[in-house]
């Protein structure tokens, strides 16, 4: 499944914003909302569900910078 993350979606309760947006504000609900949550778009599929949404964010995760501490 290839998604824009730049593609405008609505959020189920949270209105509507960009794609990447709205799976990054799904995976900081907590638990029990985010098994629940939607976000609908106007492609195919139509409905994402929390396991695409998942799926989703550990595609696009970022990768975290390393800060290391020179002054040893």
């Amino acid at each position: 499944m290839t998604l824009d993350p730049e593609e405008v979606v609505t959020l189920a309760d949270h209105g509507s914003m960009k794609l990447r947006a709205a799976v990054l504000r799904a995976m900081m609900l907590l638990p029990k909302e985010r098994k629940r949550t939607t976000i609908v778009r106007e492609g195919e599929p139509a409905i994402l569900n929390f396991e695409q949404i998942k799926s989703l964010a550990a595609l696009w995760e970022e990768r975290l910078v390393v800060v290391v501490n020179l002054r040893e």
